[in-house]
């Protein structure tokens, strides 16, 4: 049975373009991910910004206030050490006093915003003493909606602790002080010391020079208004999209720059391409920018040289290789047609001319064989063909080829000298392409030697290969002759087609050998076929597996 090319392989197709299918520019793709890159990087900037910011208000706004409130507390210890029980003035002249010492204070407006105001829990009314419209309209409107706010939310309730407050989207901190300005007494209730006594702490009745005056509850509310540090961070964010569309602008305008000797350099290679389609073999010239088209362009020029070459090399082989067909097919027919029309009178001439047409067509049909089996290496090797194998005896290999070229031994009286010393060993390969392999390096030593021809086998010094050495006792390999000893159609002073060293050389390569050819010592040409030995355990498996079958 022999091996067949798959012809599905073999088959091609036109290449359709998908007319339909989205193409996107390179410059767009490093674009994209360039967009995509600054937005993430000001999406997390923003976002650690704004903590950082929104922590720092927070610490700077409590900062404040404890210096405001540490200012205050002390204003407001000595404001009320001055107001006793034995103090002849009225609410009203307490409330304008009050109010006084704030306005001369200096030291109660530095850090943060004052607002003084009365509140009575049971009307639910209040009175904001300070500021006043006369001080500022705008600062006591600001000041009324605080403190309106902070009533409303109960904030008077909780002293001395930062609070926040939301007021038309600003994030006002206040913290609040109550004042405690007398005792409480019930007219006529003195100690022995003649002091008034207060049996309730809770009563907002003050006596005064033996008079009861309802004084409301007295408060300190400082505040700090964040609006302007968050239109500070407003500014920053504000700052940083318009860094990014900056960078978004300059990175489009880098993004051509960079990507344009790509591009140029992709429709170089791209025309490339085409006209090796067309059969323009030339190799690209000029400068390729990127480092990695640069080695795809020197490979695709590698590949245009060996496509080149292997063009050449077809069309000198098609050359040769009709050139080889046409001289047997002349002389077969040249003599047939002296036997049809009886050029040849004799027995003997007759003879002669059928044994020229047997030997022509031998030469023929042997020829045949070497251009199939050539060009099954050469689809082997492209990978368009698959030569089957398998696991041989390096003995019955041995045996098999001194039984096929002992006949031609003997019929041009030559011997053959054996010498085998490679038992148990087994090479991986297909047993008809070798026995063709060694049979034609036989049929060139056959024609050369003198007398005989040795045939030896044996492992090298590493034992991972088996060498066969064919030599033979001629006038070995003339130099002009040694450089293209293996190239096709390429043959010697007694040479036939040029094919059958070539052959042999492509079937060692196949099964991952080579094949060396030397002049001896002593006289005659050498050669050697190295392969390499199947190892023990895959041995024994392939053993096991083909008794079992």
């Amino acid at each position: 049975m022999t091996d067949k090319p798959d012809q599905s392989r073999l088959k091609t197709k036109k290449p359709v373009r998908n007319k339909s299918a989205i193409r996107i520019p390179i410059s767009l793709h490093f674009y994209a991910v360039e967009i995509v890159v600054i937005i993430l990087v000001v999406f997390i900037i923003n976002i650690y910004i704004q903590s950082i910011v929104k922590n720092y208000i927070e610490n700077e706004c409590n900062a404040r206030l404890d210096i405001a409130v540490n200012s205050t507390q002390n204003f407001a210890d000595a404001f009320t050490s001055q107001i006793t029980a034995s103090d002849e003035r009225t609410e009203e002249n307490i409330r304008a006093y009050l109010t006084n010492t704030i306005v001369t204070s200096a030291d109660l407006s530095n850090q943060a915003s004052i607002a003084l105001y009365t509140f009575d829990e049971k009307t639910g009314k209040h009175l904001v003493l300070w500021p006043t419209a006369y001080y500022s309209t705008s600062y006591a409107n600001n000041a009324n909606n605080v403190i309106s706010q902070v009533i409303d939310e109960e904030g008077y309730k909780t002293l001395n602790k930062t609070q926040t407050l939301d007021i038309d989207g600003n994030i006002i901190y206040y913290r609040t002080l109550k004042f405690e300005l007398v005792t409480t007494v019930i007219e006529g209730d003195v100690d022995e010391f003649g002091n008034p006594i207060n049996p309730d702490p809770t009563s907002t009745t003050t006596n005064i020079n033996g008079k009861n005056i309802d004084l409301d509850n007295y408060y300190l509310c400082i505040y700090i208004n964040s609006r302007s540090y968050y239109s500070f961070m407003a500014s920053m964010t504000l700052a940083l999209v318009q860094a990014a569309l900056l960078a978004i602008v300059i990175a489009g305008i880098l993004s051509i720059m960079m990507t344009y000797p790509l591009i140029f350099s992709t429709q170089k290679l791209s025309k490339f391409a085409k006209r090796i389609a067309k059969g323009d073999l030339r190799p690209v010239r000029g400068h390729i920018v990127s480092k990695e088209l640069s080695e795809l362009g020197d490979v695709m020029n590698q590949m245009a040289y060996k496509l080149e070459e292997s063009d050449i090399e077809q069309k000198t082989f098609f050359q040769n290789a009709s050139h080889e067909l046409r001289t047997p097919l002349m002389s077969i027919q040249g003599y047939a047609e002296g036997l049809k029309y009886g050029v040849f009178e004799t027995d003997e001439d007759r003879d002669n001319a059928i044994n020229v047409i047997i030997d022509e067509t031998g030469r023929l049909s042997s020829l045949v064989e070497n251009l199939l089996s050539i060009s099954k290496m050469d689809m082997s090797r492209s990978g368009n063909f698959e030569v089957k194998k398998q696991n041989i005896d390096v003995s019955k290999l041995y045996d098999t080829v001194i039984d096929r070229v002992r006949g031609n031994f003997i019929h041009n009286d030559k011997s053959i000298i054996n010498d085998f010393n490679a038992k148990n060993v087994y090479i991986y390969g297909n047993e008809n392409d070798l026995l063709r392999c060694i049979e034609n390096i036989f049929s060139n030593c056959l024609r050369y030697c003198k007398t005989a021809v040795t045939f030896k086998c044996y492992k090298d010094k590493s034992d991972k290969n088996i060498i066969f050495e064919i030599s033979d006792d001629g006038p070995g390999i003339a130099p002009e002759v040694q450089e293209h000893l293996f190239e096709r159609f390429s043959k010697g002073a007694d040479g036939k087609h040029g094919i059958g060293l070539a052959l042999a050389k492509s079937i060692a390569e196949e099964h991952e050998g080579t094949v060396d050819a030397y002049n001896k010592e002593e006289g005659g040409a050498c050669f050697e076929i190295t392969l390499p030995v199947v190892k023990q355990k895959d041995q024994l498996t392939k053993i096991n597996n083909a008794s079992t079958t």
